[in-house]
């Protein structure tokens, strides 16, 4: 367990943030320095008792991007998804700033930081920006926010519906904001491509063995729309796919060699003075290989001051193109309770249905979870 590990990430994230602050007090450099950090342990209570790859279940899947995977066997873990991250923004001038972010996190050569994303921006002016460099893929409501637990009532976001094999995009964007008549507006245009060796996602989960996996000609965008306690959010984004394996004294094995794949998404969010309601429905869909991957959550919440529960369903399937289909049918009650503006408590119990046909997969589940997350 390396529990440790990430505890000391946030001391010393904390300590540089502090030390930021001062260094801008006294030398007048224009520059801003946040954190986050996550300290989750969880617990399988029961399931499907089977194996899958290297997992001996009954288990439960609850990072995709970097396969964090609790076993029942394993007890309570603390090593599956707690993290910790720094994120600096210089000034160049009034138009022009360079932010990075470091991350570190399980399952990601041994907890070493690496950098998650860096980019150049130019404000044009008001209302548009330029950017170019390394990013996230917005493809989800909360993809800005992914890793930064104070931003949402889960302990994680349904793994049902987040999680891809390509998280980033090298490239470029523009992003919109603005006012339009009684809606504020955010929109975003983005263009790259991502190459990622040996995917996590591919060759833990699908493969078994080194799989690469990349996304090229990505082009994409959304629009959300605020009014009130409303917002509302439309998605498309196209790229070209191809995963591969590298053999030894051999051409390469293609499976997808860049199959043209379209992402389209739509949420609908509410937060009042006490509910709130969460949704997003999401489909990839691929020529050539005719797959199709539909998922999407729904949320309905309650906030007593400080405290907020949560009871949410999620769900994921495949289309069944005459070999059967994977997929997963899942629930969730979640408690957060805020510390203060910067810490929150979280406790979660999961449980989840295997629907899929197609192989023998993960497995149905039930999950208990605790999470301390923080934000400065």
């Amino acid at each position: 367990m390396r529990s440790h590990v990430v505890l000391s990430l946030v001391a010393v994230c904390s300590a540089f943030a502090f030390s930021a602050a001062r260094a801008d007090e006294g030398s007048g450099l224009r520059y801003q320095l946040s954190g986050f950090a996550n300290f989750t342990v969880a617990k399988v209570l029961a399931g499907s008792e089977q194996s899958y790859m290297q997992w001996k279940c009954p288990c439960a899947i609850q990072n995709w991007e970097y396969v964090g995977v609790y076993e029942k066997s394993g007890g309570w873990q603390a090593d599956q998804e707690s993290l910790a991250g720094l994120q600096g923004t210089v000034h160049l001038g009034e138009h022009l700033s360079v932010t990075a972010q470091v991350l570190s996190r399980p399952n990601n050569f041994n907890y070493r930081p690496t950098i998650d994303w860096v980019y150049i921006s130019w404000a044009v002016n008001d209302h548009w920006t330029l950017q170019l460099g390394r990013k996230r893929i917005p493809l989800y409501y909360y993809s800005d926010f992914l890793y930064i637990g104070t931003a949402y009532p889960w302990v994680r976001p349904p793994a049902d519906v987040y999680g891809w094999p390509i998280y980033a995009y090298d490239g470029a964007n523009a992003a919109y904001s603005g006012q339009w008549g009684g809606f504020t507006v955010d929109a975003n245009l983005w263009a790259g491509s991502f190459d990622r060796r040996n995917a996590p996602y591919d060759t833990k989960i699908y493969y078994g063995t080194a799989t690469n996996e990349k996304w090229e000609s990505i082009a994409g965008g959304y629009v959300t729309l605020t009014q009130g306690e409303w917002s509302t959010r439309v998605l498309l984004m196209r790229f070209k796919d191809t995963v591969w394996q590298t053999k030894t004294g051999g051409p390469d094995q293609v499976f997808t060699p860049g199959y043209s794949t379209v992402i389209g998404g739509l949420s609908a969010n509410y937060d009042g003075s006490h509910w709130l309601l969460r949704t997003e429905l999401n489909r990839f869909k691929q020529s050539v290989s005719k797959f199709q991957y539909d998922y999407y959550l729904v949320g309905l919440g309650y906030k007593w001051g400080d405290v907020t529960g949560i009871g949410t369903v999620s769900h994921y399937t495949t289309k069944d193109v005459g070999s059967g289909v994977e997929a997963r049918q899942s629930y969730s009650l979640a408690v957060r309770y805020d510390l203060n503006k910067n810490w929150a408590l979280k406790a979660q119990y999961d449980w989840s249905k295997d629907k899929t046909t197609a192989y023998t997969f993960f497995g149905d589940h039930k999950m208990l979870s605790f999470s301390a997350q923080t934000s400065f």
